[in-house]
């Protein structure tokens, strides 16, 4: 009877440490394929190895299959050279691996930047070509600091190749907010992927897209878009929207506790306009990929949450103050049939003495979608109508889509746009863009 327990036992612990084995292995992984659930991306193990990547014939359907080696990523080149107000760093791609996609960036700068005591920015981009940067205007920085809240360091992998990988911290508390030592740094022409551990689950921000709630579930191993659409909002379960805001918050947790948020917040904003995607994992981390630019972060220490947000405000410019009038009830809605049909639904609101402050006017009111017209039979009268409500006090707001249709022969703002050479053209500097809107095809105005 003693023998056939200590059997149990010894079986019992293989399997637990067997079982254990095999999740911190699979919650390692850095996905190769995250366009799997696709049901265009052609996934199989033949596409895997493709990639170069490697692909677990036993996965489980909730474990990542096709994956990158271990030691895919940069090595340090040279050692490290101080700038004004931070450091540089020179990388270069291990090629004992071959790259996942055509044309990998081979040498590669990490700017770090003291851009505060409270902001810290790094940059990774080509050291050989130079790459499109977002030219938006950021409050500069103001030069050198004096006490600044974190601290960088780097390091290499010895048993990967001499991966390199770095952290930011807290100065004085040593929170890790973000730490690169999962792997994954990818830099291709159209391709480029960062991975960073996450201090805690409770992360917020990003968009714009439809959630079930404010804090994300990292533990929902989903790919979420980043790119711009007019898309209704009951379309799909994770569709992108209008906005696009690469920036997160992160809710510490208190070290080795259940989870317990610390009260310290940071946030991180990555700088790129280009079409991009995220997802998490449980380990916890966060995976960022871009399709062109360069990789330029901004970490927000906070450490408060109004902190954060006041720090990330203070770079990318405040807030507008609304006009008075905005902060009232506002009536917008597509598919007033015609003039009549709005003006009974205004009276029908006032009578029940709802304080309408502000009435709009979608693309109903225009001749066949076009802009800068006003459709001559349902919308005949828009004009006075629309000064008797001002005159009542009832500010009015007409809807434009800025793409005008493509009649190079009868439309004027097209024909002149033309003339002006206001519209946007492709690479070839001469051809127009073209794409497709409500009145038909269109142009994009620059």
């Amino acid at each position: 009877m003693c023998r056939i327990a200590i059997v149990f036992v010894l079986i019992g612990l293989a399997v637990t440490v067997y079982s254990n084995a095999q999740s911190y292995k699979s919650i390692e992984r850095i996905d190769c394929y995250p366009e799997r659930e696709s049901p265009f991306s052609n996934f199989s193990k033949e596409a895997c190895l493709t990639r170069n990547c490697l692909f677990d014939e036993d996965a489980l359907q909730n474990e990542i299959q096709c994956y990158l080696r271990s030691n895919y990523g940069y090595i340090l080149e040279s050692d490290m050279h101080q700038t004004d107000n931070g450091i540089r760093l020179r990388l270069r791609r291990n090629q004992a691996v071959a790259s996942m996609f055509p044309a990998p960036i081979d040498n590669v700068i990490l700017d770090v930047q003291y851009y505060t005591d409270d902001i810290l920015r790094f940059k990774l981009y080509d050291a050989d070509n130079q790459r499109y940067e977002v030219p938006i205007p950021l409050t500069p920085s103001p030069g050198r600091i004096s006490s600044p809240q974190y601290e960088f360091t780097y390091s290499s992998n010895f048993s990967r190749d001499n991966i390199f990988s770095f952290r930011i911290q807290r100065r004085i508390i040593g929170a890790t907010l973000f730490d690169t030592s999962p792997g994954g740094l990818i830099l291709n022409n159209q391709f480029l992927q960062i991975v960073t551990r996450l201090q805690s689950p409770h992360v917020y921000g990003f968009g714009e897209n439809n959630h079930d709630t404010l804090k994300h579930n990292v533990d929902e191993h989903k790919t979420w878009g980043i790119f711009a659409r007019d898309q209704g909002t009951n379309w799909d379960t994770n569709a992108n929207h209008y906005g696009s805001h690469p920036f997160y918050l992160v809710m510490e947790q208190i070290p080795n506790s259940a989870q317990a948020p610390s009260g310290n917040m940071h946030g991180v904003l990555l700088l790129n306009s280009n079409a991009m995607d995220y997802s998490f994992s449980s380990m916890p981390s966060l995976t960022m990929r871009t399709i062109g630019g360069i990789l330029d972060f901004f970490v927000f220490l906070g450490p408060k949450p109004a902190q954060v947000i006041q720090q990330y405000t203070w770079l990318v410019g405040r807030f507008i103050l609304p006009p008075y009038w905005s902060l009232g009830f506002q009536l917008a809605r597509w598919d007033y049939s015609n003039l009549t049909h709005m003006q009974n639904v205004v009276k029908r609101n006032r009578d029940a003495g709802i304080p309408l402050d502000v009435q709009y006017a979608d693309i109903d009111y225009m001749d066949a979608k076009k802009l800068f017209t006003i459709d001559p039979i349902n919308y005949r009268g828009l004009k006075e109508y629309f000064a008797q409500l001002n005159a009542e006090g009832i500010r009015t707001i007409i809807i434009l889509d800025p793409g005008p249709i493509d009649d190079q022969v009868y439309y004027a703002p097209t024909i002149e746009g033309i003339q002006e050479d206001v519209f946007i053209k492709w690479d070839d500097g001469q051809t127009p863009v073209k794409g497709t809107c409500w009145p038909g095809d269109i142009f994009f105005p620059g």
